[in-house]
């Protein structure tokens, strides 16, 4: 009985967690339009949902699955986290480069080029707070991750809101929420942390976390660039104004691959068994799986042309209409543009949810590169597509070439897992 209520209890706060880390990004993006307004608003979606989230996954380095199945302490956590302190200082210098960058060739403001910067040391702590919650989920204390999770990003989110709805200053918000994340991070992860993970003296074998994990951070990396190339593009081209509106638009797209990992997440491991244990079951399994995102995928669709229109009008309420000079061009009878930019992306959304489940199969199949190569070819055509059709088209151009990279992720996991042995 025991077990069982410790079961619940993990996927109650490890789904509250997720569902919470999901959900911030548009709360926060809505409250700061409506106090600093559409500019600012845009900076902070870019910034948290775009940058951030690839500094972020330089700092736990795509190791989360290597690090959860290491149940033989092959790596102690010491040495995991002394890998983390490492990637996330290079994470974070590698963030404040390219902000850097942007400023000097004259693309960033001074204001938001420091709005950027704290966020991207926000991600750096997401990072480093990934290997102390990798670390429970090893001990069998997953709900313990979760409420590191849901705790240190609330606590994040209620002081920026509540500061940069008191003061209209944006950047003493995120200093603020950021000091506020640190001593959750301390509280939550480094003092919660003693007496529960094991003591393990540093490894001194002939193993290397890096070159183990590398393959997994290049494909996770790129994955995300690929996910995220339209948006660098618009940020570029376009502006924050049309930043914060795609990112709107853009996020039933986030929660459609939610959804799609939150049923994954107990189905990795049995997955995994099957793989190497009965054969037949595993093709069972992710034949059901496959079905399964099919039918997400199919559902997100038909329900964009159902709701799409009224998810667009609570945007343009709760937001005071920032963004309806954008949204406002008709471009097909009876459909505003804003409408066709979410049908497109919710359509590349579907091709990525679709492939979800063939992509982690490639990773338990032990077959990454190859989803390598076909990665970073991918990534190559997306930089080249998403600048070239904003630059034409706007931001019709922008989903439309968000829908053909997603197609071409799509293609090339198919291709890996049909034809690689």
């Amino acid at each position: 009985m025991r077990s069982d209520n410790l079961k619940i209890k993990d996927i109650l706060w490890n789904t509250l967690g997720t569902i919470t880390y999901s959900a911030v990004s548009l709360l926060i993006s809505v409250v700061i339009i409506n106090t600093s307004g559409s500019i600012e608003g845009g900076i902070f979606s870019f910034g948290f949902a775009t940058l951030g989230r690839l500094v972020y996954i330089g700092a736990y380095f795509g190791i989360r699955p290597m690090h959860i199945v290491d149940i033989k302490y092959r790596f102690s956590f010491n040495e995991y986290l002394l890998f983390g302190i490492k990637a996330g200082c290079i994470s974070f210098v590698a963030g404040a480069l390219f902000i850097s960058v942007r400023y000097i060739m004259g693309n960033y403001h001074t204001i938001k080029s420091l709005l950027l910067i704290v966020l991207v040391l926000h991600a750096t702590i997401d990072g480093l707070a990934d290997y102390y919650e990798c670390e429970y989920q090893r001990v069998n204390k997953l709900y313990m991750c979760g409420q590191s999770l849901f705790f240190r990003i609330l606590l994040f989110t209620i002081t920026l809101i509540v500061v940069v709805y008191i003061t209209k200053n944006l950047l003493l918000a995120e200093i603020l929420a950021v000091v506020v994340e640190i001593v959750a991070f301390y509280f939550f992860n480094i003092k919660r942390s003693n007496g529960i993970f094991k003591d393990a003296k540093l490894n001194t074998a002939n193993k290397n976390i890096f070159a183990e994990a590398l393959p997994l951070f290049l494909v996770t990396f790129l994955d995300m660039y690929i996910f995220s190339a339209t948006k660098f593009s618009i940020d570029l081209k376009l502006g924050d104004m049309y930043s914060g509106f795609y990112n709107l638009v853009f996020m039933p797209t986030n929660v459609i691959y939610l959804v799609m990992t939150l049923f994954m997440k107990p189905i990795l491991t049995p997955l995994s068994n099957a793989f190497y244990n009965n054969k037949k079951e595993y093709s069972a399994i992710l034949r059901n799986t496959f079905f399964l995102s099919l039918v997400i995928a199919m559902v997100s669709i038909i329900g964009t042309l159902i709701f799409g229109k009224v998810y667009l009008s609570i945007i343009s309420i709760i937001t005071g209409g920032a963004y309806n000079n954008i949204g406002s061009v008709i471009v097909f009878k009876n459909f505003s543009l804003d409408f066709i930019v979410l049908l497109i992306v919710i359509v590349g959304g579907a091709f990525y949810t679709i492939c979800t489940p063939m992509y982690f199969a490639i990773i338990i199949e032990n077959k990454q590169k190859y989803l390598l190569l076909s990665y970073g070819i991918n990534a190559v055509i997306s930089f080249f597509i998403s600048r070239m059709f904003v630059t034409t088209a706007g931001i019709i151009g922008a989903s439309i070439s968000f829908l053909l990279s997603m197609f071409l992720l799509f293609t090339g996991v198919i291709i890996v897992k049909g034809v690689t042995k």
